[in-house]
């Protein structure tokens, strides 16, 4: 007679959560609650209460030229740890910011417009070639709003009139100084050119992303802050708003209120104006309409410039890598983490580990009586889940017999020709 095999299958998983929840048929508990309860209680709470050996794994990435940070998916790999190797060669591994940069500081370089250090021209135009246009029905334009133009009140037509406007309502304008001529001609197709002005320059290259700032004083003496959000982007933000311009964003009035990194209290997001080549120092971008510098004010620019080489140094901070020295070549780097595991697909799928097969059965089965308030059942529960997950820990803690920690008083690996790491000769 063949005896029935241990069966360590999804499919026995759910069978045994039926057995204790005393939920026999799908009225009382549906197979797909039992599925999210069981790739939950597996993938979360297993996952994140119990570090073994068989969840350890190495983490691989390759580095780009010139890119020096590489997010983690923090979901799948957690805890992240030493050693790491850069090419199989060891090199020094943090979580500690203050020390990471104690050892790769970040000293910016000033540069300002008009200075012999640029290696290009800063050019203002007031005309671009391309005009601004505003020939829709409702000329995209917010009731109320002022347009404001290089500290001009109004909009310069082809013809070369200025005219003051303000906008009433989609179609209406309120003309200062002109006659309904003007009026008539805008909207039967006349086309609107604004005096935004746009800049471009070379700093000298490579320097480091999320490290582009850029200042300056508008027509209404206003800061003109600009920087790089880290993606080749010039993202701008005025100080002290001018609600009624709709192309303008909102500041908060009190300065160091706006994160720029996680761009919270939810405020409008900034506007992307220009790029930013991170090898070759070119800026790009335009400021938004009414947006201008005042006269005889002078852009500085600070930026983090950096010479490559190989790497050998790793921040894991914020959920992301940064190497250092920054590469120019790509490079293998591999680090240690913990998996998350996957969650089971199919009812013949199994656990890492065939003995987890129990454990995950009675973990499921207390957060499933936990959601019915039946804590007498919790309760009846504890001891089997405590008894599985002492099983679960005792094969880790077999693995780490003989096996001390390492230490300065105490190496893991004997000196080659020695005795017992001391290094005599015989």
């Amino acid at each position: 007679m063949t005896l029935t095999q241990c069966d360590s299958t999804y499919s026995q998983i759910e069978k045994k959560i039926r057995h204790l929840t005393a939920s026999a048929s799908q009225s009382a508990l549906s197979s797909s609650d039992i599925e999210q309860y069981v790739n939950t209680f597996y993938s979360q709470d297993f996952a994140y209460g119990i570090k073994i050996d068989q969840m350890r794994s190495v983490y691989t990435f390759f580095t780009q030229p010139y890119i020096d940070r590489y997010p983690l998916d923090v979901n799948y790999n957690q805890g992240v740890r030493a050693p790491v190797y850069v090419e199989g060669i060891q090199g020094s591994f943090s979580k500690d910011r203050q020390q990471f940069y104690a050892v790769w500081p970040r000293f910016p370089t000033k540069f300002q417009q008009g200075s012999t250090s640029l290696s290009g021209i800063i050019t203002a135009i007031s005309q671009p070639t391309n005009p601004t246009q505003i020939t829709s029905i409702a000329h995209n334009l917010i009731t109320g709003a002022v347009i404001v133009i290089s500290n001009v009140v109004g909009m310069t037509q082809l013809n070369g009139n200025t005219y003051t406007i303000t906008v009433i309502d989609d179609d209406t304008f309120s003309l200062d100084g002109v006659n309904n001529a003007a009026y008539g001609a805008y909207i039967s197709g006349g086309t609107w050119v604004s005096n935004s002005q746009s800049y471009s320059f070379t700093i000298p290259g490579p320097f480091l992303s999320k490290e582009v700032v850029i200042g300056g004083v508008d027509q209404n003496n206003n800061p003109i802050s600009l920087n790089d959000d880290g993606n080749g982007n010039i993202i701008y933000m005025l100080t002290n708003p001018v609600v009624s311009n709709p192309l303008q964003n909102i500041n908060p009035a009190i300065p160091g209120m706006y994160n720029r990194n996680t761009l919270n209290p939810g405020l409008i997001q900034p506007t992307v104006i220009g790029t930013v080549n991170y090898v070759s120092g070119l800026i790009d971008f335009l400021l938004p309409i009414g947006v201008s510098l005042q006269i005889g004010t002078l852009f500085t620019i600070w930026v983090s410039q950096y010479q490559t080489g190989r790497p050998y140094s790793l921040l894991f901070w914020n959920n992301e890598f940064t190497i250092r020295p920054v590469p120019k070549l790509i490079h293998k780097v591999e680090v240690e983490v913990f998996l998350t595991p996957v969650q089971f697909m199919k009812t013949t799928d199994l656990p890492i580990l065939n003995q987890w097969a129990q454990y995950i059965a009675y973990g499921a089965a207390c957060e499933i009586l936990r959601d019915r308030q039946d804590i007498e059942g919790v309760q009846n529960l504890t001891e089997g889940f405590m008894r599985q997950e002492g099983l679960v820990l005792e094969r880790q803690a077999v693995e780490e017999l003989f096996t001390p920690n390492p230490t300065i008083f105490n190496s893991q690996t004997p000196a080659v020709g020695g005795v017992n790491g001391i290094g005599y000769f015989w």
